[in-house]
Parts: structure tokens; sequence; C-alpha cells
């Protein structure tokens, strides 16, 4: 039970990684948020927030844990912010920044290119 609970956890924290990389990149984010009903997509991007705040929190036992933990509170502002925001909003272009800074807290550098011209990473092989 303990390694399907660790399993979900890493799923998300990775879906919440991809999340904070999209969301970081505006034309990403813009093709992103017509997938779903916009409260449905808020409301996974602020739970997995949560969960990678949550992650990096309590994160201990290697080379990037101090990194991660002390990137925590930056990855749980985006959360409270994605959890204030109105009802179906789902546009708000300080989250971009947010987003930014969270994964440069990471070590998560800019594509070459920036944030703003980034569309996501080629197929491999390509």
């Amino acid at each position: 039970m303990a390694e399907d609970s660790w399993d979900q956890e890493a799923t998300q924290v990775v879906e919440a990684l991809n999340l904070l990389t999209v969301l970081a990149a505006p034309r990403l984010y813009e093709r992103w948020c017509t997938q779903a009903l916009a409260e449905e997509l808020r409301t996974v991007l602020q739970s997995r927030m949560e969960t990678l705040a949550a992650f990096c929190e309590k994160a201990w036992g290697s080379p990037d844990a101090e990194r991660f933990r002390a990137a925590a509170p930056k990855i749980r502002a985006l959360a409270e912010s994605l959890a204030a925001a109105p009802t179906g909003h789902l546009m708000d272009p300080g989250w971009n920044a947010q987003a930014r800074e969270c994964l440069d807290a990471l070590g998560v550098q800019a594509p070459p290119g920036g944030w703003e011209s980034f569309e996501g990473l080629c197929a491999s092989g390509e």
C-alpha cells in the first residue's frame, strides 16, 4: 500500500513539474487552458502545486534537498494564488512569473529563447 502511495505521489510531482513548465510558457499555457473546463483545470493546477510544495518541504537525503526545501515557499505561494482565484479563472499574468520563479528556485533554467517563445520540447530524434 505504501508503495502505491509513493508511486502516486511521484506521478503527481512529475505532473506538477510539467505543469510548472507549461504555466511558465504563455503559449503552452494558453493551449493547455483549452483542454477542459476552467474550474477543472485550475483544480488540477492547484492540487499539483500543493503536492509539489509538500514534496519539496520534506525533501531530504540528496544534494538537491536543500534547494527543494528553499523552493517550497514559492511553490506554496503559487498554489495559494491559484486557490484564491475566482471560480473559472485561469489566466493571471502573475502566474507565469510565479511559475518561472519556482522553476528557477528548483534549478530549472529557462529554455533557449526564453519562456515567452517556448512551445515545448521536441520529440526525441527531431
